[in-house]
């Protein structure tokens, strides 16, 4: 297995983009590119990349701008510098660019987790043909209020600076998720497994609060993700499959993650295809039994299906 880290500059505004990619020894059969949540980082991901790897993929990350290593500081870890909920995609977009160029021929699967999995589905409504299969993976279900979180952003911006970091708009967005497991410490809502939560509480790359421009981003990409007119729909075999745990406090209930997969069968997408891990939290891939979501997205990459 090779591991490679390397930058991408960012056409949006020259910001360098970290990246990394695990690569199998022998001939790759196809690329995974993952695409994270808010307030994390790419090497989260690691385990299941390597998995990957050892399985005939090359798996591709990168940290989004605001994130991780692609900063020019720490203080800029949830500051987005656009105000439109573009850039985000619009660097998912680059990324895929860089990785064929990299792996050409290879086909291309795109996995978006929480506030990627926003990413990913406004990286289609444009670019749906140039990936081969998505992952939606803990997604976010519909909230009309997303109108009004961007006027607080704006808001509270407006007095306080796009930097000030608002525990308002915090606990309107995720903040609340943890009062579904009582007892059970903080970011329990991402995972039973206490290790995990305790590491992403205990890591600088995580452990902080979006700023105001941060989540005026956040909502904006609710915004569109959610409105029918922004696809185009160019591709509409794309295979889709949604994926999360029963108990993901983000997802809010079952109906509305079936509503998610509906909306777009209404907008044409005619491939899309859900499955709930019974017991899991929002972050699957980190869960207890995460063994049998790693397979399921691995067949998914080899064959557009489960199974």
């Amino acid at each position: 297995m090779n591991i490679e880290r390397f930058t991408v500059e960012s056409a949006y505004d020259g910001l360098p983009l970290a990246c990394v990619t695990f690569e199998p020894d022998a001939r790759p059969r196809g690329v995974f590119q993952i695409v994270h949540g808010m307030c994390e980082r790419k090497e989260r991901y690691e385990a299941f990349m390597r998995y990957l790897a050892e399985n005939g993929f090359v798996a591709a990350a990168h940290d989004h701008r605001g994130h991780g290593a692609s900063v020019l500081s720490d203080a800029d870890l949830g500051w987005f510098r656009d105000r439109k909920g573009s850039a985000l995609v619009e660097d998912a977009v680059q990324v895929t660019g860089a990785l064929k160029a990299r792996y050409p021929g290879l086909p291309v699967l795109l996995f978006g987790h929480s506030m990627g999995s926003m990413v990913v589905r406004c990286y289609i409504q444009e670019h749906d043909g140039d990936i081969d299969s998505l992952v939606v993976c803990g997604s976010p279900s519909k909230n009309s209020l997303a109108g009004a979180g961007v006027a607080l952003a704006k808001s509270i911006a407006a007095v306080k600076g796009e930097r000030h970091r608002s525990p308002l708009l915090a606990r309107v967005s995720t903040g609340g998720g943890d009062k579904r497991f009582p007892g059970e410490g903080r970011s329990s809502w991402l995972t039973r497994d206490r290790a995990v939560a305790d590491a992403y509480n205990a890591d600088p790359k995580c452990n902080f609060i979006f700023t105001c421009n941060g989540y005026e981003n956040l909502f904006r990409l609710m915004q569109h993700t959610y409105d029918k007119g922004r696809y185009a729909v160019r591709n509409p075999s794309l295979p889709i499959l949604f994926v999360s745990g029963s108990d993901d406090a983000i997802m809010v209930d079952e109906q509305k993650w079936f509503d998610s997969q509906q909306f777009l069968r209404d907008v044409g997408y005619k491939n899309v295809s859900g499955k709930l891990y019974h017991g899991m939290r929002h972050e699957i891939l980190n869960e207890f039994g995460k063994e049998e979501v790693y397979a399921d997205l691995l067949s998914f990459a080899e064959n557009g299906r489960l199974g």
